[in-house]
């Protein structure tokens, strides 16, 4: 298996949109992986509309008390029927009713992390879509000589985020799994603000590479995406004091007093630990 592909997904139902958006990331994907060896997993985080899924298979995986029921196989292609065809590039679906109001992005990708087959992942979020033919391609070669590659976002408006942004962000990049493994996947404790699961992950990736000077992590614009469709997640994030709670379990977590700060989490910077090809 060359790579395993773990697409973030939550499609509101009332956005037309944000699925054509799915349906290009897709599509993207499906054209540069005809000649490689992948595998694509949607983790979908309760779209109101896929909610039957869950009666649709026995196979369930459990994460705590919550199960995730996981489609594959012929219980996905029938599932799948003639729905739109490039769904076909689905391998996994996996799918957690939305019972809290809160976002499960980091417990479904690392579900996601276990079923993988291939040691290289490849993380989107639906909505971002590659830009180049030879995006995914280049990110495999780059991890052939690195642990960690940061592809660039476009935001909706046509702006590219530069290397110099402080921001962080959890969606176009690649990583060997073992090292996902190394510092625990994903923050599932960001499901009580449903945040800070980009900041959880910068953070101790970047103690991780710190502790381990033999790894390395780059950053290419040769591996781009738009980011076409965001704020599907709104409705479940506590906008009042948002940031300062997650500053507050930020801190009880990791130790960061500010962690939007980059004197306090120097993660955000990414010449501390992110080599600019």
């Amino acid at each position: 298996m060359d790579v395993s592909i773990i697409i973030a997904h939550y499609d509101p139902g009332n956005n037309a949109e944000c699925r054509e958006a799915f349906q290009e990331t897709l599509r993207r994907i499906q054209r540069q992986t005809d000649s490689l060896s992948a595998e694509v997993i949607v983790a979908d985080d309760g779209s109101p509309e896929n909610g039957h899924i869950h009666s649709l298979t026995r196979e369930k995986l459990y994460s705590d008390d919550r199960q995730v029921a996981l489609l594959r196989g012929k219980e996905l292609a029938d599932w799948i029927g003639d729905k739109d065809p490039v769904l076909q590039v689905v391998t996994h679906w996996l799918y957690l009713p939305k019972k809290e109001l809160c976002m499960a992005k980091a417990r479904l990708w690392n579900l996601a992390t276990h079923l993988a087959d291939s040691p290289l992942l490849v993380f989107f979020d639906d909505d971002n879509y590659m830009l180049q033919d030879s995006a995914l391609k280049h990110c495999l070669s780059l991890l052939n000589t690195y642990e960690l590659v940061f592809g660039q976002i476009q935001d909706n408006s046509g702006r590219f985020r530069p290397y110099s942004s402080h921001r962080v962000q959890g969606t176009t990049f690649g990583v060997h799994r073992q090292i996902l493994e190394a510092i625990g996947g994903f923050g599932e404790w960001t499901e009580t603000v449903s945040s800070g699961i980009d900041s959880d992950l910068w953070w101790k990736l970047f103690q991780h590479f710190q502790r381990n000077p033999e790894l390395r992590a780059c950053y290419t614009t040769e591996f781009q995406t738009r980011d076409s469709c965001s704020k599907r997640w709104k409705p479940f994030i506590r906008q009042f004091f948002r940031h300062r709670a997650v500053a507050r379990q930020f801190q009880l977590q990791h130790g960061c007093k500010n962690y939007r700060s980059v004197q306090h989490n120097p993660s955000r910077n990414k010449a501390n630990w992110i080599q600019e090809l």
